[in-house]
């Protein structure tokens, strides 16, 4: 037997890849147990989104295709094509099975959703347009004035919500005295041009992460003025975050504020679903704000609510396409190209929009779990939906751009691809075609498949139920470990490795490509290879963190990590992801083909191009410090397992390692990472963290500067294993 049968009471998370009610037991399941429901029909066959010369996966790179140093797992002992066609897992990893063979029939209907509407090829004029996906009809427009300009109307609108997120405030920002200083029941200093200032750093620096909202068609003066509001707190938090000398406080305490009040607004006006297209973009947006701009407190918040925002989009059908039973027919959502060109254009922009909407929310749920640490609520089989249009039709100014692109598209034959379609063909490195930002996702989805794999069986052992799979679990990983490498290999091949993928300007005018919330492929792929094999909990309590996740590290916690510390250091996996580690520094810190983030600066000896606070990208420092953390944690279990004394002044000039780029250059070049390498890693790492901690010291997050807190405390512990 496979995989024993799983109890009802299985939490969520541990059983993700297997179907709630299914099992991977030997048996067949009998027929007459099986309610009669259509099987889940073929999704469409990937074809490019570009050009041919910039497919996913190169033709003729027969490599990519090459897993034949891996078991197939048609060849492990499951037998029955009852389980292999209603188990996501045995279904995602069986390369002999069609995209079609998947049946939903013995998943709930919670899990399943109901049909989706994309059963065939979509066309982007007609169909795509008429999908009941839950978007809000846009206002009318009027011609009085520019539509990209806020009116005095919507001006004063946004000074009296102000007014009362300041009267709900219990403690006075004294940093917004200026800004919010009343003169005639109005605030002077929120000019139209202030207002613009923000909104345009929106677009330029939060758009290309979250590319949800869709500018050609947006109106800052007839959009939700709750969507407006979230939009300028992250442009003002822009503002003052890129400030290289901190000023614009302002900007700041600003953000804050209406952050910190317009959530709750926001769930009292819509968290009802079927949800609204604003309101989905709106917490989306507070969200990214609170888990990446702001204190403590509100990232803490941010984290309870997500998985808020994840039911709303369940509660309908957003995430499958289509509204179902819960809206009637109606004949006027569909609207006639010919007779309304801009009607139809914004139609077909919502639609699209809220299928973004989904796939952010997972790229958060995902990326968010890997860097902090916090549970992925969100499974890869829940969405049943294309991947994301083309960037050349969603960046369209006009209808008829859109018009020309989508002919453009078709002559090269473009259809949309499926994402779990993708997703298994990445898996099996097969090719699949579509853009950066489609790439992006596709990425999420293998590490997410990653992180459940390993939960799961953390919550079997919980349970105290023998899984008893590792056999085909290291099967699996192995396959995952390859598609992450195919996926990169694929990326810079049609991309190109020193694309804008790979880092971002600091300058707001050139706006970066929309990828998602992690630009750079490269940290993505590291990041992927990290997070599978190295816990970010149990390095920080390693490194004497008191607090975390909200509560109190006991002696008793210390104590357990310290005893898995041990013997996770000792494991060849192990090894392979702190190599990752090294990878992933030496690109952010080092790598000469970065585009100047910063000015070149002197740190312990060390010449470094790279600031926090230029830094566009709000992931890429909390991520650097996750790599130096597992580094650190790494070295400092192999010196307790091999009882290695460390001298309390170490020779910081031995065998030439008097700079970080030479010590990073070192261990990055290598292709693994042996023993006798692992055993010298602390020759240079106290330089590391003198590195790491100047550059996060620059940081305005509070997350980074209790970071900063950690990595000091690494050394003392490096050197003399006591506390702070």
């Amino acid at each position: 037997m496979l995989f024993q049968r799983q109890p009802a009471s299985v939490p969520r998370n541990a059983s993700v890849l297997l179907s709630p009610n299914s099992s991977m037991s030997s048996q067949p399941t009998p027929a007459s147990s099986i309610p009669h429901t259509p099987a889940w029909p073929r999704p469409m066959e990937g074809v490019s989104m570009l050009p041919p010369k910039t497919t996913y996966y190169p033709q003729g790179q027969a490599a990519l295709q090459d897993h034949s140093t891996f078991m197939p797992f048609s060849d492990l002992p499951v037998s029955h094509d009852n389980d292999m066609s209603t188990n996501f897992a045995l279904w995602l990893f069986d390369n002999e099975r069609a995209y079609g063979d998947f049946n939903v029939a013995n998943l709930s209907f919670v899990d399943s959703g109901l049909e989706s509407p994309f059963n065939n090829n979509i066309h982007y004029d007609h169909e795509s347009l008429t999908s009941r996906s839950q978007v809000g009809h846009t206002p009318p427009r009027h011609s009085d004035m520019p539509d990209e300009l806020i009116s005095e109307h919507r001006r004063l609108e946004i000074v009296g919500y102000l007014r009362i997120f300041r009267q709900k405030r219990k403690e006075y920002d004294s940093k917004l005295g200026y800004l919010l200083q009343e003169s005639g029941n109005d605030f002077p200093s929120i000019r139209l041009d202030f207002l613009h200032e923000c909104v345009r750093y929106y677009w330029d620096i939060v758009s290309p992460r979250l590319p949800i909202v869709h500018q050609s068609t947006f109106s800052p003066t007839r959009c939700p003025v709750h969507l407006l509001l979230v939009m300028i707190a992250l442009g003002a938090a822009q503002i003052h975050g890129q400030s290289p000398t901190g000023e614009h406080e302002e900007y700041k305490a600003l953000a804050d504020l209406i952050i910190t009040s317009i959530r709750l607004e926001i769930l009292d006006m819509g968290a009802v679903p079927p949800v609204d297209l604003w309101v989905a973009q709106a917490l989306l947006l507070v969200e990214f704000y609170e888990k990446m701009y702001s204190t403590r407190k509100l990232h803490e918040r941010g984290h309870i609510y997500h998985s808020v925002t994840l039911n709303l989009l369940r509660r309908g059908s957003p995430l499958i396409g289509k509204a179902g039973l819960e809206s009637p027919p109606d004949e006027q959502n569909g609207i006639d190209p010919s007779t309304d060109d801009r009607a139809w254009w914004v139609r077909w922009a919502e639609t699209e929009a809220m299928h973004r909407v989904v796939f952010a929310a997972f790229m958060m749920d995902i990326v968010h779990a890997a860097m902090f640490g916090h549970a992925a609520d969100m499974a890869p089989h829940e969405i049943r939906l294309p991947l994301p249009c083309d960037d050349a039709l969603w960046s369209a100014p006009n209808h008829e751009s859109v018009r020309q692109q989508e002919s453009n598209l078709r002559m090269y034959g473009v259809k949309p691809v499926s994402f779990l379609d993708g997703l298994k063909r990445a898996l099996h490195g097969q090719e699949v075609r579509t853009h950066s930002f489609g790439r992006m996702i596709i990425m999420c989805g293998l590490l997410s498949v990653g992180w459940h794999l390993r939960h799961r069986e953390t919550n079997l052992k919980w349970l105290d139920i023998a899984p008893n799979v590792s056999e085909t679990r290291d099967k699996w990983y192995k396959m995952l470990l390859k598609a992450f490498d195919d996926w990169k290999t694929s990326f810079d091949d049609a991309i190109g490795s020193t694309g804008s993928t790979n880092t971002e300007s600091s300058v707001p005018e050139q706006q970066s490509a929309a990828n998602g919330l992690i630009q750079s492929a490269a940290v993505l792929y590291h990041l992927a290879h990290i997070s599978l094999y190295v816990d970010i909990i149990d390095c920080q309590v390693y490194a004497g963190a008191k607090r975390l996740v909200g509560r109190k590290v006991s002696s008793r916690d210390l104590a357990n990590v310290n005893s898995r510390m041990a013997l996770w250091a000792g494991q060849l996996i192990t090894g392979r992801a702190i190599l990752h580690a090294f990878k992933l520094l030496h690109r952010i810190l080092v790598d000469p083909r970065q585009k100047k983030i910063a000015p070149l600066q002197e740190l312990g000896g060390s010449t470094i191009q790279y600031s926090t606070r230029a830094d566009s990208d709000p992931h890429r420092p909390w991520i650097m410090y996750y790599a130096t953390l597992s580094i650190w944690s790494f070295a400092q279990a192999l010196k307790g397992k091999n009882q290695i004394t460390q001298s309390p002044f170490p020779n910081r000039l031995r065998r030439g390692l008097n700079t970080v780029p030479e010590y990073l250059s070192r261990i990055a070049k290598l292709s693994e990472l042996d023993p006798a390498t692992s055993a010298t890693l602390c020759d240079g790492l106290q330089e590391l963290l003198d590195v790491v901690y100047s550059l996060l010291t620059q940081s305005h997050s509070e997350l980074l500067q209790e970071a900063c807190h950690r990595l000091v405390n690494c050394n003392v512990l490096m050197y003399n294993g006591g506390a702070t």
